[in-house]
């Protein structure tokens, strides 16, 4: 089940490659649209005013992001530690078992003890029980916590980036993703990880 945690934290990380932003600015100037009226190609027309649109490879932006790297490795060797220990505790216990199955099949402690063992047995193995689902809630809050930073980085760093370049909509792109074809020109992908990395370099060195 561990396993299972650590494979649905990784894709937890890289659900944030799914970020939409909508950054939505229409000019209350005009506020009738004329009808018939035809837009030109690659533009789009509501409210009398044309709206820019940017995309961004949020998948490009997570591989190349240095503290998305760092953040990743920190939860693969918490994963990697919690694993250890309850694996130690797992063998530990079987041991136990082991060596109880065996005193019970040779007859070597009486029908006492051996009710008395295996109830002290059973409840070590809630123990460990509990002791799971205490790791997978721990690393399901590191998860909802990296996830929560990582989307606040990304946004911050558009809504910084978009402060020079002015586009109206900003829309994520991932593979496999919705948007089939955008020109070359409103990907802001290079802004934006150039922002996140050029961040993260000035706190890190502080």
């Amino acid at each position: 089940m561990i396993k299972e945690n650590s494979n649905r934290i990784i894709s937890g990380v890289l659900a944030i490659a799914v970020i939409v932003l909508f950054i939505l600015h229409f000019s209350g100037k005009d506020k009738e649209v004329i009808e018939n009226q035809s837009a030109q190609p690659g533009t789009l027309v509501g409210n009398m005013s044309e709206i820019k649109v940017a995309y961004v490879f949020v998948d490009s932006v997570l591989a190349n992001y240095e503290y998305y790297k760092i953040l990743t490795d920190k939860l693969l060797a918490k994963k990697s530690t919690l694993e250890k220990e309850l694996s130690s505790k797992g063998e530990s216990f079987q041991k136990e078992v082991t060596d109880f199955q065996y005193k019970v099949g040779k007859k070597l402690i009486t029908s006492w003890d051996a009710e008395a063992r295996q109830k002290q047995l059973t409840e070590q193995q809630q123990v460990l029980v509990n002791l799971q689902n205490d790791m997978q809630n721990k690393l399901a809050q590191d998860e909802q916590s990296v996830t929560i930073q990582l989307h606040d980085s990304v946004i911050n760093a558009v809504n910084e980036v978009n402060r020079k370049l002015g586009y109206n909509l900003v829309l994520s792109n991932t593979f496999g993703g919705g948007l089939l074809y955008a020109d070359d020109y409103m990907n802001i992908t290079k802004q934006v990880l150039d922002r996140l990395n050029e961040f993260y370099r000035k706190t890190s060195a502080k």
